[in-house]
């Protein structure tokens, strides 16, 4: 039996679930709010949709990826505004847009 200076022993077996229970939790949670605007097909797809709701021009409209940003806890979505009018309230289309 080994003596530590610092009473450190390693990991143990029975850590290792957690720890990889942890890791692929905060994967999925990091991939949930950032990879629809990096995925070109759902990128390309939200622009296609956008742009059909504000008239089929493509000068027409800003889209935006929204994260949330406090602690009221707003889902990530992707947000369409029109700019032809500033009346026009900005759409939200959704964390999916279909990309088929």
């Amino acid at each position: 039996m080994g003596v530590s200076a610092v009473g450190n022993r390693g990991i143990r077996p029975a850590t290792i679930p957690w720890l990889v229970g942890g890791s692929l939790a905060l994967l999925i949670t990091l991939i949930w709010v950032f990879a629809p605007p990096l995925v070109p097909g759902l990128r390309s797809a939200a622009h296609e949709q956008c742009n059909e709701l504000t008239g089929a021009n493509y000068r027409n409209y800003r889209i935006a990826w929204v994260t949330p940003r406090n602690l009221n806890f707003d889902f990530p979505h992707w947000s369409c505004t029109d700019l032809r009018t500033a009346e026009r309230p900005t759409k939200s289309l959704g964390w999916w847009v279909n990309p088929f």
